[in-house]
């Protein structure tokens, strides 16, 4: 027998018409999917989505619509957060820059005088925070590209 997922019913579907209609009826606010849509699957894929669908606790074309949307919800905030992310980035390089040109001044004072200036460990400690915004960014940029 060939099961056709957006299009027939399957055998789990035609067995309850009553489970059918009260799928059918959680759509609500009066909405109604009336477009129909036929695609093709491997068994493999098939088994995957009927399984999921089974997990799920719903109806074949239900499940395949709400992974859709998730999926594409997903998409459109992690294109939202880039620009944002970005623009940390650019920041980041411009406070990495500034401490490396007070550093290098500190260490000519160092090498010039043979001592340790003063404001050497509020640098570090500068250097230590900004090193964890760039920590921060990084993983975030991790979570944007799965």
């Amino acid at each position: 027998m060939i099961d056709v997922i957006g299009g027939g019913a399957t055998e789990d579907e035609q067995v309850s018409t009553s489970r059918k209609l009260q799928r059918r009826s959680q759509l609500g606010e009066g909405r109604r999917r009336d477009r129909e849509m036929r695609f093709r699957v491997s068994d493999e894929e098939y088994e995957e989505i009927c399984e999921a669908a089974h997990r799920a606790g719903a109806a074949y074309g239900t499940f395949i619509v709400h992974t859709v949307q998730a999926a594409n919800r997903q998409h459109r905030s992690g294109h939202e957060l880039t620009p944002d992310i970005c623009e940390e980035l650019r920041g980041i390089a411009r406070q990495l820059n500034r401490i490396g040109i007070n550093l290098n001044q500190l260490a000519r004072i160092a090498n010039t005088t043979g001592q340790v200036p003063h404001e050497l460990p509020a640098a570090l400690v500068y250097l230590q925070n900004v090193l964890r915004r760039v920590d921060a960014s990084s993983v975030e940029l991790g979570r944007l590209k799965r």
